[in-house]
């Protein structure tokens, strides 16, 4: 049986030094003003920013990306001893993601909780008053499971111009009272900018706990000019907070992939049977999902039955084979979904981990930010472009380029 191994390299190998003047704590405005590099077959330009996109990609280029919503995952709460409490929103359990925004009644949510401390039984809750009316809140422990707390969550409205009690969706909760879900390395309190700044201007589908921000570059006016140029395809892959857990001490092999949900439409799927040209993903949760739609293609042809879900290694190790036989490009390989799915569109679950010596097989070109050292998001630069990552991230450093969600991009071509 033919396989490929693990990525065999140590998480060292995608170790550098980041110093903390180079994170950008604020994005600059317009967002298209953010610097490129530009790296195509080797060759490098670091004079390009974003507003210059339109003339690096060629006429009839399909550009992908991923439409998710950032939701005001993160709630201030105040424990029964009168200490704070703050619960990041996870994911919620028992229902979809869609389910637990639009409900009415109590949720539970998988969380990370700051200041859980001496609280395992009672209610933490929360009051706020505003001009719409009365916010309350209360959340009650049920359960916990590896560093993960199980939280119920339940709330009521009642209107200012009324005086009446209204049923109010977890989604306007949250609107209300949560706050944007920085990430943890800006070590910053939340602004009132960040509503926006942390959202990209396409978001749609609400359902992530941090930002594809390798979008964030994109303002309308940006927008525009690419649509003259080439055409513009959406994916959802909402993100989770996994996206930010270190590699660790060991091998790259040993890392624990988060899994991620995802949704494509036929008409993306469509997209990609029938055009062969330019393919460029925005970030790298785009770049998954597409990668990820290639494998399922694999695993349903080998399996016979509509997989849901893209466990970390299989690229490497149960399909290897049956790709090696098939041959498939990504082109023909999403004309056989196109048959199968007969109109319908697709949602699974990926834990897809992209790292060397992975090859990438849905685009020509990656957009995307400059990394933490030691994360997953690097091993897939990494996989991009191969060992040439470290001097372009050596010569970003010395040019004062700006890091991680609200800093500079670049364009990689190969």
């Amino acid at each position: 049986m033919l396989t490929n191994s693990r990525p065999g390299e140590s998480a060292e190998a995608f170790d550098y030094e980041l110093p903390d003047s180079a994170i950008a704590l604020h994005p600059v405005s317009p967002r298209s003003a953010a610097r490129m590099l530009v790296w195509k077959q080797g060759e490098t330009d670091w004079s390009q920013h974003f507003h210059d996109l339109p003339n690096a990609i060629p006429a009839g280029a399909q550009i992908w990306v991923n439409n998710t919503r950032v939701i005001r995952a993160r709630l201030l709460l105040q424990k029964p001893t009168g200490g704070r409490l703050e619960v990041f929103l996870l994911e919620p359990m028992n229902a979809s993601m869609e389910q637990a925004l639009a409900a009415t009644e109590a949720v539970e949510w998988k969380c990370m909780v700051k200041g859980s401390k001496r609280w395992s039984a009672g209610e933490a809750a929360l009051e706020v008053e505003d001009a719409q009316g009365k916010w309350t809140i209360s959340a009650q422990r049920t359960g916990a499971d590896e560093g993960v707390r199980f939280i119920k969550l339940e709330w009521g409205f009642i209107a200012s111009d009324t005086g009446l009690h209204r049923e109010a969706s977890f989604s306007e909760l949250l609107e209300a009272l949560g706050k944007m879900p920085l990430p943890p390395y800006m070590r910053r309190p939340e602004e009132r900018s960040d509503a926006a700044d942390y959202q990209t201007v396409y978001a749609e589908v609400p359902g992530s706990v941090a930002a594809p921000t390798a979008g964030l570059h994109y303002d309308a006016q940006l927008m525009s000019e690419l649509s003259a140029k080439a055409s513009i395809h959406q994916v959802t892959l909402h993100v989770g907070a996994g996206t930010f857990k270190p590699l660790g001490s060991g091998s790259v092999a040993e890392h624990a992939m988060h899994a991620e949900r995802c949704s494509v439409t036929n008409a993306s799927v469509h997209a990609l049977a029938t055009e062969t040209c330019h393919r460029v993903a925005t970030g790298t949760t785009s770049l998954r999902t597409l990668e990820s739609l290639y494998w399922l293609a694999i695993k349903w042809k080998q399996s016979g039955e509509k997989p849901s879900r893209l466990s970390q290694w299989e690229w490497c190790e149960s399909l290897a084979e049956a790709d090696h036989e098939l041959s498939w490009t990504m082109e023909t390989a999403m004309q056989w979904c196109l048959a199968a799915l007969d109109g319908d569109d697709w949602e699974f679950e990926t834990s897809i981990m992209i790292a060397p010596p992975y090859r990438i097989r849905s685009v020509d070109a990656l957009i995307t930010n400059f990394h933490l050292p030691n994360s997953t998001l690097l091993c897939l630069v990494a996989a991009a472009v191969g060992p040439h990552w470290r001097e372009l991230y050596a010569g970003a450093l010395e040019r004062d380029f700006r890091f991680l969600s609200f800093g500079d991009g670049s364009y990689l071509c190969w």
